[in-house]
């Protein structure tokens, strides 16, 4: 199966255009390049795969963020981290 490419803002714009615009779910999937089983899953409510994936991580999104921030400002100085190092950390976040 080939993935195509499209982002969160194509598939929302094309959600408008179903829901506000009166465009058929196919037009709107051709309009911006979206897969029209996508809109569907969509207006049904299923979430996006991101919101899905985030559901089973162990640290939050905004965590995840905080550690790469933490992680480049090492590496800038000269001390990266190693990946027992951002184990540990990690390991410290849950707790």
């Amino acid at each position: 199966m080939v993935r195509r490419n499209y982002t969160e803002d194509d598939v929302a714009e094309a959600i408008f255009d179903t829901t506000d615009r009166g465009l058929s779910q196919n037009e709107a999937a051709q309009k911006r390049g979206v897969p029209q089983w996508t809109i569907s899953r969509r207006l049904s409510g299923q979430a996006s795969r991101n919101e899905r994936i985030q559901a089973h991580q162990r640290i939050s999104k905004s965590q995840e963020e905080t550690l790469i921030r933490w992680v480049l400002r090492q590496e800038s100085l000269g001390y990266a981290p190693s990946h027992s190092q951002v184990r540990a950390c990690v390991e410290a976040i849950l707790q």
